[in-house]
């Protein structure tokens, strides 16, 4: 499930450097917290909890120190101990429960079960409603950075809430009806949000309304088509590979290579990109052994060539290009996967299907752009 965003920015402290929650001035609880702002602002999550253990001896009742104790277990991997110190910020230990929305997002993370999860993400969705001004302005909105991060947390929950009814309660008989009044609630918020829009066409895919689903898809890559990487507009890497295989299950092969080619440039080291780019050009390959006559109508429909274009400047590949394209991508990504020891084990086992396949069939893989131009440049080059 998607993670919530951090619940208290860094706050600005002094450049005196502590080292130690014991160190001069650990009396300061103040000063403690401020420096476990710091701490979890740059993912340092062990020595983040080392002072808010300090602050919460000195201040038990410090629920600053609480909450953010509880973010930086979540973050460091203890879920048990994470959630211990989140339910210390509601009665009876607390005097009241939290008003803002944070807490109840990251308890909806670690949730015993789906009901309870729920529950959290609905509450926190409520609040930032009413932040928003959805029903009735409980206070006023900063500015229109705030405004976004609201949106954005809001959309983040409801998202979440749909992913569970379409899991966990998928066989509960209100299961398809919750989400429908669920996405509409995210759209109404954000229309044009490329993860609520993803979260439809899912949710049209359950219901067996395949054609609805599609343009769904389509319009969301309406929005990312042509974009070049580090485009601002364009989402997190996340939420492109999600699309880039909700793109693959509509058989929408060139569409996801295009959002992926994003994706690769701006990180080149994630094992996913290159699976998914590997397993794109496979499935393309595919369809086209499938179908001789897919380039000819594919050709067809793009019409004959502008004025001054070359007519193959922009060919598509053969089917025995894309699967070398496809071996390509798979060879790298089974680098990248052994030097990251990435715990995916499904995309693991899929990869290696998909080498041991490639290879019985004689495939070799392409030659990379870069490594062909290196060898034009010098002739002693090989290729690994």
């Amino acid at each position: 499930m998607a993670r919530s965003k951090k619940t208290s920015r860094a706050r600005k402290v002094s450049k005196a450097d502590g080292t130690a929650a014991g160190s001069a001035g650990a009396t300061d609880v103040a000063g403690i917290v401020d420096k476990a702002h710091v701490l979890l602002a740059q993912s340092n999550f062990e020595l983040a909890i080392k002072f808010l253990e300090r602050a919460l001896e000195l201040e038990p009742t410090n629920l600053e120190a609480r909450e953010l104790a509880g973010v930086a277990e979540l973050e460091g991997g203890d879920a048990e101990r994470g959630r211990a110190h989140l339910l210390h910020l509601f009665p009876p230990h607390a005097a009241e429960a939290p008003t803002l929305p944070a807490p109840y997002l990251y308890l909806a993370q670690v949730a015993q079960d789906p009901q309870e999860a729920l529950g959290y993400y609905s509450t926190a969705t409520a609040m930032v409603e009413n932040t928003l001004g959805g029903k009735g302005k409980s206070r006023a909105v900063a500015d229109a950075a705030e405004v976004e991060e609201l949106t954005r947390m809001a959309v983040t929950a409801i998202v979440a809430m749909v992913e569970i009814w379409m899991s966990d309660l998928c066989f509960e008989e209100a299961a398809s009806a919750n989400c429908d009044a669920l996405i509409a609630r995210a759209l109404a918020i954000a229309p044009t949000d490329p993860e609520a829009l993803m979260a439809l066409a899912s949710i049209r895919m359950s219901q067996s309304k395949f054609d609805e689903a599609k343009d769904v898809v389509m319009r969301v890559y309406a929005e990312l088509e042509g974009r070049d990487p580090f485009d601002p507009l364009l989402p997190g890497l996340p939420v492109r590979l999600q699309f880039s295989r909700l793109l693959l299950e509509h058989n929408l092969q060139m569409e996801a290579l295009d959002v992926l080619s994003t994706v690769r440039e701006e990180d080149s080291l994630e094992v996913e990109g290159a699976y998914l780019e590997g397993w794109a050009w496979h499935l393309r390959a595919e369809a086209l052994v499938a179908d001789p006559t897919l380039l000819d109508k594919e050709k067809a429909e793009r019409g004959p060539p502008a004025e001054g274009e070359d007519e193959d400047d922009d060919a598509p590949l053969s089917a025995d290009e894309c699967f070398s394209e496809s071996l390509r991508c798979l060879l790298e990504c089974a680098k990248l996967f052994g030097e990251q020891d990435y715990p995916d084990q499904g995309i693991g086992a899929h990869l290696q299907e998909l080498l041991n396949g490639l290879q019985a069939r004689g495939v070799q893989p392409a030659v990379a752009e870069e490594a062909a131009a290196g060898e034009g440049e010098d002739e002693d080059v090989e290729m690994a």
